[in-house]
Formats: C-alpha cells, sequence, structure tokens
C-alpha cells in the first residue's frame, strides 16, 4: 500500500478543509480543543481528522483504537456517519468484521480484518467509558460534558498509547464543570505546552458563509437572537449569560439523601402563586454554612389559606423558626404569619441579579485548591426535591430569542424559576440576617483553619 501524507489522503476523499479546519488538522499538538460556531463544520473536521487512523498503525506498529465520546450516543452520529460514509466508498466495509451505525440503539462500531477499531461512547453511561488503552479519541460536543468524564475515564486511557484527543463544541457558557471551557483554557496556557485552543466564529467558515462576519445568513441570525446568544452560537465566544442560569449545578455534586437535623435550626423559602405553583422549600443551615433543602411543596389552584392549613400539620412545623417570603405580596404573608404562627423575614427583596449572585456562590465547591472530585458543595439539595432540581438543572434559563427579551435583557426567562426565586428570597433574607452575617464569619473561620 502507498504511504499518504494527511494531505494526499484528504485529495485523494475528495476532501478541501477550509481555512479554519485546515489549521487544525495540521497542527502538531497532541492534545487540541476548538470552540466553533453554528455551522462551522466540526462534524466533518473531526471525522476525517480520526479517518486516516484506519490505515496507519501507532508507534508500536499497531493497528488503531479510539472512541468517539459524547453527551449522548446521538451526540457522536455526526462525526461517525462522516467516517462510516467515507470508508463505505473506499470499501472498508468489505474487509471489516463489523460495520454498524444504528445510532438509535448507540451501536456504532468499525473494526476491520485488520484490527482497526472504533467506536461510539456515552457520557451518560460511564460504565461504557472503560477498556482498553487509546490511540484517539474525538470528546464532542464538549461543552455539554463534564471535566469528570475526561479526567476519571477518558484521560487515563489515552496514557498507555500516548494517544492525541480533539475536543469539539459551541460554547455552553463559562461553567465551571464545562469540559470545554476548562479545557479550551489549559489550550491558552504556556504552562501545558501539548495543548492548543482555537476559537472559530461561524463565518471563518468562508465556503458556508462566503461574506464572511457581514454574510445575510449571520446578519439574519444576529437580527434574531439576542446579542449573549448570538456572540456564543455564531461567535464562539464564552457568554455568562445564555443557556441555563444555574451553570454552576451538577446532579452528582448537588443532590444528595439528606435528611432533617433537629441540632440546627429549620427555614422556608415561599414564592406564591395560584396559577403558576406556589413554592416552599424546607432549608437547614449548619455551624459551618453548609445549605440543605430538606423538602419542596409545588401547589397550583390553592389560595394562600388552604396552603397554610395544609402546611401546618406537616411534622417539621413546630421546629421552624421563620420564613423567607416575597415581600411583593404582603397579604399573603400576614396570612401565613398569621395561621402558622410563626415570623417572617423582611429583607427578601431586591434585584433579581443580586439574589441569583447569591444562589451561584453556594452552589460552588470548596476547598479550590483540591481535585474536583474531592470538593464539596456550600449547597446540597434533597433528590426528592424533583422540581427543584430540574429548575435548577435546566428549567431555568436566559432568553435565547430577541422576541422573549420583555424589559429587562440582564435578567432570565420568567418561566421555571420557581423554585429558584424562593430560594433566591431565603439567600437574600438570610444573608442580610444577624445569623447569616455569624455564619459568614465561621465560614471565612474554618476556610482559614
Amino acid at each position: 500500500m502507498k504511504v499518504l501524507s494527511k494531505a494526499d489522503y484528504f485529495a485523494q476523499t475528495e476532501y478541501e478543509p477550509h481555512e479554519g479546519q485546515a489549521a487544525i488538522h495540521y497542527d502538531p499538538s497532541r492534545h487540541r480543543v476548538l470552540c466553533n460556531g453554528r455551522r462551522w463544520g466540526k462534524s466533518l473536521m473531526g471525522g476525517k481528522e480520526a479517518e486516516p487512523t484506519c490505515f496507519v498503525t501507532n508507534r508500536y506498529g499497531q493497528a488503531q483504537t479510539g472512541w468517539i465520546v459524547g453527551p449522548n450516543y446521538s451526540d457522536c452520529e455526526k462525526e461517525f456517519r462522516v467516517i462510516y460514509d467515507s470508508l463505505k466508498r473506499l470499501g472498508v466495509d468489505m474487509v471489516s468484521t463489523k460495520f454498524l451505525n444504528n445510532p438509535d440503539s448507540g451501536n456504532m462500531h468499525i473494526k476491520t480484518q485488520w484490527g482497526w477499531d472504533l467506536q461510539c461512547r456515552s457520557a451518560a453511561h460511564p460504565e461504557t467509558l472503560t477498556g482498553e488503552g487509546l490511540d484517539f479519541v474525538l470528546m464532542v460536543e464538549a461543552g455539554r460534558q463534564k471535566r469528570k468524564t475526561w479526567t476519571e475515564y477518558i484521560r487515563p486511557a489515552l496514557s498507555d498509547k500516548k494517544g492525541w484527543s480533539l475536543h469539539s463544541g459551541v460554547p455552553e457558557g463559562p461553567s465551571p464543570t464545562s469540559l470545554l471551557y476548562a479545557l479550551w483554557q489549559r489550550g491558552l496556557s504556556e504552562r501545558y505546552p501539548t495543548w492548543k485552543s482555537w476559537r472559530m466564529p461561524s463565518w471563518t467558515n468562508t465556503v458556508m458563509f462566503p461574506g464572511g462576519e457581514f454574510d445575510p445568513e449571520i446578519e439574519e441570525a444576529r437580527a434574531d437572537l439576542t446579542d449573549e446568544e448570538f456572540r456564543r452560537q455564531y461567535g464562539a465566544e464564552f457568554v455568562e449569560r445564555v443557556g441555563r442560569v444555574m451553570k454552576e449545578w451538577d446532579d452528582e455534586i448537588h443532590l444528595a439523601d439528606l435528611d432533617f437535623d433537629a441540632r440546627y435550626p429549620l427555614y422556608a423559602a415561599v414564592d406564591y402563586g395560584f396559577t403558576n405553583p406556589f413554592v416552599w422549600l424546607w432549608i437547614q443551615v449548619d455551624v459551618f454554612d453548609n445549605i440543605t433543602v430538606l423538602g419542596e411543596h409545588y401547589i397550583t389552584g390553592k389560595d394562600t389559606s388552604e396552603i397554610a392549613q395544609e402546611l401546618k400539620d406537616h411534622p417539621w412545623m413546630p421546629h421552624l423558626v421563620r420564613f423567607f417570603p416575597d415581600p411583593a405580596e404582603p397579604d399573603d404573608t400576614n396570612t401565613l404569619a398569621r395561621m402558622l404562627k410563626k415570623p417572617f423575614s423582611s429583607n427578601t427583596g431586591g434585584p433579581i441579579k443580586t439574589r441569583l449572585e447569591i444562589i451561584r456562590s453556594k452552589l460552588k465547591t470548596y476547598p479550590p485548591e483540591a481535585p474536583i472530585e474531592k470538593q464539596t458543595p456550600w449547597m446540597r439539595i434533597d433528590r426528592r426535591c424533583t422540581q427543584l432540581a430540574w429548575e435548577m438543572r435546566e428549567g431555568y434559563r436566559w432568553p435565547e430569542h430577541r422576541s422573549e427579551v420583555k424589559n429587562d435583557s440582564e435578567n432570565p426567562l420568567d418561566k421555571n424559576n420557581h423554585g429558584p426565586e424562593a430560594l433566591g428570597r431565603f439567600m437574600k433574607g438570610y444573608y442580610g440576617a444577624p445569623e447569616g452575617r455569624q455564619h459568614a464569619r465561621i465560614k471565612k473561620a474554618r476556610i482559614r483553619a
């Protein structure tokens, strides 16, 4: 068999990368990280980068083994299809023991008679991320993948054969749990010489957008999307106010099996509603400032007096110290206070931005210098709080289209936010109260110790 260069192979398979794709293809860095805009061509580029490994042995003279890893099996299909279709045109399917492309079942696997092996794996199923050493891996839609997937499963598998990696995807925001964000920063640092990062806006694909940044298609997207979403989706920028609001949230970190602890005071957070749900959250804070959300009530179609009557009989009610309501509904608050015979905090208002900042600060983990798997969050939520967890995970979002922006583009969408609204009332009221300041001092002393 004639040995071809990568450029020769691309030419013979009729692939002509655009300038941005070529920059990544021909860079010798072992680990490459791409933040790309929509319609840039990352799936074609990723597939064509892995495809020639079918015909080249590794440094040990062995046929190569590689994976395409996505958040779900379906996310791997585009890159895999590029390889599958190209190798089928070359007749590789006729000399393969496996040549399968079933994205619905997740069975996407090519294995040739000479031993080259390519499989798709899902980060949603960690049990599939163990196995033999790898020569290469494509981490696709890396903006939606967690750092843990890379550090615990994929990176060790590359060590035996000194394998290479390519991470790509549209940024999802500067989330501390995002694989793309963490590794993109690494590729910019001189401390990691084997890593390199690129930011490729959509318009650097001049084949798709010959007019560049002001191509009519780009301009139409600019008119439709909010400024932040346009910068993310087409400008390939890590923008704060896009996608989900609680970017720090991670089910594996913030959900736990929690129980009421009689040693600590019990509080409640309230967001009023009738058609939209009335929300009541049970909350405790220990002496080290660790917050636990123990339970939730989401109630629709009942007025405040009916709800108060139900809450009176809850077994935790005798332990309730105070509740933290929405100050915009004083009549409802007075009804709760009178019927429950419990005091309330009134300093729970102010800008949404302030309340969100406090919540997100409590989602952070400590100590920051420890490996991420050994860090502990300041706030955890009981697994039975399924509605609150969904709103924190994905329900509460920033506007994407200009039509969704009502009055203040600084604020998230006013939907799927009732639990976080209640939680924000507690955060604002508690950390403005004397006991909140006392706990803040204890927290600082604990960190110093």
